[in-house]
């Protein structure tokens, strides 16, 4: 039994070598690239539900209240990493961009009782609550999260009333983000290698010290 404690002992220090957890301020090393081209918001296949029938201005209604929805969800599922400050860089961007927000869901009211009548609040409901869910994948949490804290950044830099821009130019970023999550480094569909496990025969033993150096 002792010797086999001592295997064991011996293989855990090589897998810690070789498998070294990451710094507790940061959840990649270098994160996987998820940027894309500027989008309007019509774009097929760019937002769950599809918006039918929009004009431009619920199209841009429903791009501004996407990238908040997206926000919305990494405020609730990247607490995990506390220098991301997703709750703090959401509730200041709700403050900062109000005015921008509030014509958003006004825009979507207003499609909605266009193009749905007397049911349009429930309608819209429905819409609204499968938009949040889009964005919530669990195996690709890192990459989203690593995501949003950066959009997060550029929405606040903006000035009152240009939200717009950053979902713009971020949301095909964002919603690429809900694929890959593993690190640049060690790409996901690339398992990672491991030592050998130590030999435990007679010969590799002198009584009950394990000897590395003859095996």
């Amino acid at each position: 039994m002792r010797r086999i404690k001592a295997a064991f002992a011996g293989i855990a220090a090589m897998l810690g070598l070789a498998i070294a957890a990451p710094a507790s301020a940061q959840i990649f090393f270098f994160p996987p690239q998820h940027q894309g081209q500027p989008v309007s918001g019509a774009e097929p296949g760019l937002f769950v539900p599809t918006m039918t029938n929009g004009q431009p201005a619920d199209i841009r209604a429903n791009l501004v209240w996407n990238l908040r929805s997206s926000l919305n969800v990494a405020a609730l599922n990247c607490q995990f990493w506390p220098s991301a400050m997703s709750v703090d860089n959401y509730n200041a961007i709700l403050t900062h961009h109000a005015d921008e927000l509030n014509a958003a869901y006004e825009g979507l009211q207003a499609y909605f009782r266009r193009t749905v009548g007397r049911r349009w609040q429930a309608t819209m409901d429905e819409y609204t609550t499968t938009m949040y869910q889009s964005y919530v994948r669990v195996g690709s949490q890192r990459s989203f999260c690593h995501a949003a804290a950066d959009i997060a950044r550029d929405a606040l830099a903006r000035p009152k009333g240009q939200l717009h821009i950053t979902a713009q130019n971020r949301m095909r970023e964002m919603r690429n983000s809900l694929v890959s999550y593993a690190d640049a480094t060690m790409p996901y569909h690339e398992p990672v290698p491991l030592p050998p496990l130590l030999r435990l025969d007679d010969r590799c033993w002198r009584g009950s010290s394990y000897n590395s150096g003859r095996c």
